[in-house]
């Protein structure tokens, strides 16, 4: 790799303005794919409200709308995916970032983003390039275009390769990356099986994002509207998705983890500091949101391996159903 890496961010919302700030700050020429808020960063960058940084602007090195306009001759160490997750999405998450790749096997592929099973499709599609996968934990909200509001300390990625066992070049690239984000001012940390942290994140992703939407309260609210009920509604979900960990084989997803992540939720409930999750922020602004990465793949691994999911099911078809009216409406 050389000495000051390049990186192609994809997808820079909040969280991918936040990686391109830590990246820079970790000495990396970083260029931005920006879709939605092109004009905007454009001209003025990103301005970012952070505890953790400070009150900030800055601009990508280089933008683009579409990685099809990156110049034919770049070579990037990592392609860095920070936009949603949908899969079955036309055109394809392999055929947006193709250009970069085409016979560019060392670059390395990083999926920081939600859900489970969303790593093989792309890993198909690049049998050569390093896959890696990311669990991403940082609050925060792009207020407008180039506005991102980060209002906590916490920063933690959590990264390995895809599949587990994959060859130590692919490792490198990840323990690589991981130090880039530590120099940046991030947290940062390396898993020998990234599946792990994804179905231990699940545990929170797959119950209280839909139940947000749905109900269109934070997270802490939601615990109020209707005792005991509202509890045992989070609560059974995450016992569903323990019982498919179980099942699979995916060690640590176990009933201790769900209460150390239910706690937190209980917590901002206590002291009227509910959190929006990504679905809810998403519907309040009339944008699609993960359905599919998050629930929609759970659900189905369930019935593959006759899981039963009932209350994770019914709060997936509703998700669903809202999900399609948003895109209707959006189609009109």
């Amino acid at each position: 790799m050389r000495s000051k890496p390049h990186i192609l961010l994809f997808g820079v919302g909040s969280i991918g303005a936040i990686y391109l700030l830590q990246l820079q700050r970790a000495g990396c020429t970083v260029t931005a794919v920006c879709r939605s808020n092109y004009d905007v960063v454009k001209q003025h960058g990103f301005t970012l409200t952070s505890v953790r940084f400070g009150n900030v602007t800055y601009h990508p090195d280089h933008i683009v709308r579409s990685v099809a306009e990156c110049p034919k001759d770049a070579v990037y160490d990592y392609v860095l995916v920070t936009a949603k997750c949908f899969p079955g999405s036309k055109p394809s998450l392999a055929d947006l970032i193709r250009p970069a790749l085409i016979g560019r096997p060392e670059t390395a592929i990083v999926l920081a983003q939600n859900g489970i099973e969303i790593e093989r499709d792309v890993a198909a599609e690049f049998p050569e390039n390093p896959i890696l996968s990311g669990v991403i934990y940082l609050p925060s909200t792009q207020t407008g275009p180039g506005i991102i509001d980060y209002p906590e300390m916490l920063n933690l990625l959590e990264l390995g390769t895809y599949p587990a066992n994959a060859p130590a070049t692919h490792k490198a690239a990840a323990s690589k990356l991981v130090d880039l984000m530590n120099q940046g001012g991030g947290e940062a940390k390396l898993h020998d099986d990234i599946q792990i942290a994804r179905w231990t994140k699940l545990l929170v992703n797959a119950s209280w994002n839909p139940i947000c939407a749905l109900s269109m309260c934070s997270d802490g609210d939601f615990l109020f509207t209707s005792e005991p009920f509202a509890f045992e509604l989070v609560w059974g979900i995450m016992m569903e998705i323990v019982a498919l960990a179980k099942k699979v084989g995916i060690p640590g997803v176990d009933e201790e983890a769900a209460r150390v992540r239910l706690q937190t939720a209980t917590r901002r409930a206590e002291t009227g500091t509910g959190r929006d999750p990504s679905m809810l922020q998403d519907v309040k602004q009339g944008r699609s949101f993960e359905v599919e990465a998050i629930v929609g793949n759970t659900v189905r691994l369930a019935r593959k391996h006759e899981v039963s999911m009932p209350r994770l099911e019914t709060v997936y078809a509703l998700a669903k159903g809202r999900y399609e009216t948003l895109a209707r409406n959006h189609s009109h």
